[in-house]
């Protein structure tokens, strides 16, 4: 079956934000990406709402509505309570619903009397140690994957939706598709739970409600108020506000004995469990509510309004007026059977969770901060979990903090470079310990300090003017007396630069004095090739001489012998 929530892979960025807001740890994370588990999930809505990224979706049924309107079929919707302190002009929203095409608009509220109705009648008949109120499936989920021993103390009755949908499959017919619109995810598993088949054809979010209103240009001002298509519920439509059941039932016959206790918010509804599992809480008549102050504050409510004010404007739509309990028609069931959903996986040994405590840096009890980063309440749980495949040992943030701090750390000490960062200002941010030692002033001195109080920085005002980057340029700095090798680096993100610099004294020493070497020999080899020279010219010069002498001489021979012949 689709999952209720669905993950947009592109979007996930590793922030683990979800896992974190997780009440009952049902997201993997695997392959860098978080991942649902929808056999342990309870579709409260927390890692939408805390996604920072937006990659998380709701399964939603609006184009299976709008098919149903385009195509003339009946359409009945059932609007949750909230509507008043949610949407836009509650007194309009009827007319709203029915220029969208519905063709009746009922509220909730119908369900909730009759369920208000059943837990009266349970209150009276007072054979139930603790009675836990059914109506929020996000807490009934809860009950039946984690709380499975407590499902005793749930009431028998269905939600509010699911007795109004079945009044409504009454009056309305098998032919008839019946939509409910609300403020709450989980609904929608509940509208699919084979214990309620053919009952809800589709659920309808309000902030899918809001966004189809936009987008079909309605204009507010030109409707007029359109009543409902049911008698009032009066004070049943208090029950999307916290203690709302509970007022609901004050205003009729009271709790016979019991005592009301409100809670709302996931977490606060566990420790109310465990207090449960104790055995330390008797005769208490239990509204429960997954979303704090109610499902006004529902993670799909679409609403700008803070919870107060939408509480306000129910108690206000609501009024004062006490209604009596409608008769429960025979032949109409309104029981419901909860039932052990609870995952049974396979847990490590004591040796095992201390072998993964280790890889994490876990070597003692001491080291396990607990620190609830993960997701996880204590180390051990996130060690069984790792152990399960749900997570990965990287997830533990201390641990990859200190790993990586460790890391850094190592390096900039063993470095031989000199590396220091500066802002903007060219104050000192990072300082290792080779720039103490070149230097000669303690890092705790440099963060007090500006990079123009210990070099020149010309090139570092370039390259912060210029946001560019300066690689293996030769400085020298006639302060300190040494000569490096820098590469400066202007750094966007963090909007500073980061300057590594070589100490290349020695290179440049032995390349001058090589170079001094090589003009020497130049030197020499031309003083060589200057008196080679001087010698070839003295010794052509003796030759040209002895060579005219030759010449005179046979020329004179050359004549005697003429004369003679």
């Amino acid at each position: 079956m689709t999952s209720i929530i669905s993950l947009k892979k592109v979007r996930c960025k590793n922030c683990h934000k979800c896992i974190r807001s997780c009440p009952v740890n049902s997201i993997m994370y695997k392959d860098d990406q978080a991942q649902i588990m929808p056999e342990q999930c309870v579709l409260c809505g927390h890692c939408i709402n805390t996604c920072p990224q937006n990659a998380k979706t709701v399964l939603s049924d609006i184009f299976k509505i709008r098919g149903y309107i385009k195509n003339g079929v009946v359409t009945v919707v059932s609007i949750a309570p909230s509507f008043s302190g949610l949407l836009e002009r509650a007194d309009l929203v009827s007319a709203v619903l029915k220029k969208l095409g519905f063709t009746y608009v009922h509220e909730t509220s119908q369900g909730a009397a009759l369920v208000s109705a059943e837990y009266s009648r349970l209150l009276e008949l007072g054979t139930m140690d603790n009675m836990i109120t059914t109506c929020c499936p996000t807490i009934n989920m809860l009950l039946e994957k984690y709380y499975p021993d407590l499902l005793p103390m749930m009431a028998p009755v269905v939600s509010p939706m699911i007795a109004h949908a079945k009044l409504l499959r009454e009056q309305y017919g098998p032919e008839a598709k019946i939509i409910f619109a609300g403020p709450c995810i989980s609904k929608k598993e509940e509208a699919r739970d084979p214990r309620h088949a053919g009952l809800i054809d589709a659920v309808l979010t309000f902030e899918e409600l809001i966004g189809w209103v936009q987008e079909s240009g309605i204009d507010l001002d030109s409707l007029t108020s359109v009543p409902f298509d049911n008698p009032s519920p009066k004070s049943a439509r208090m029950y999307p506000v916290t203690s709302g059941i509970v007022t609901t039932l004050l205003a009729q016959e009271g709790f016979h004995g019991y005592k009301p206790l409100c809670v709302d918010d996931v977490e606060n509804c566990k420790a109310l469990f465990d207090d449960l599992r104790k055995g330390s809480i008797h005769g208490c008549f239990i509204e429960v509510n997954a979303c704090p102050g109610g499902c006004i504050n529902g993670p799909v409510a679409g609403h700008s309004t803070g919870r107060f004010s939408a509480q306000l404007s129910v108690e206000e739509y609501t009024g004062g007026e006490k209604t009596e309990f409608p008769e429960l028609p025979r032949g109409r069931d309104l029981s419901m059977t909860f039932a052990d959903a609870s995952i049974r996986e396979n847990m490590p040994t004591e040796e095992e969770i201390r072998k993964i405590l280790r890889r994490i840096g876990k070597e003692t009890r001491e080291d396990e901060l607990n620190c609830g980063a993960c997701g996880y309440s204590t180390c051990r749980e996130k060690a069984v979990s790792i152990f399960q495949g749900k997570c990965e040992p990287t997830m533990c943030l201390p641990y990859m903090k200190e790993l990586a701090q460790s890391l850094s750390n190592s390096i900039l000490k063993v470095t031989p470079n000199v590396i220091f960062v500066v802002d903007e200002d060219l104050r000192i941010r990072e300082f290792n310990e080779q720039a103490e030692r070149v230097f000669g002033i303690t890092r705790k001195e440099a963060l007090d300090t500006y990079l123009y109080e210990l070099i020149d920085t010309a090139d570092y005002e370039h390259i912060i003017q210029n946001r560019s980057a300066y690689l293996d340029r030769v400085v020298s700095y006639d302060n300190l007396g040494i000569t490096f090798s820098a590469n400066i680096l202007y750094m966007p993100e963090q909007r500073m630069v980061l300057g590594i610099l070589k100490d290349i004294t020695k290179e440049e020493q032995d390349r001058a004095h090589q170079h001094r070497l090589r003009m020497d020999t130049i030197s020499m080899a031309q003083k060589v090739i200057d008196k080679q020279m001087t010698v070839a010219q003295e010794i052509a010069g003796l030759l040209g001489e002895t060579t005219a002498e030759t010449k005179v001489t046979l020329s004179k021979l050359k004549d005697m012998v003429s004369e003679e012949g």
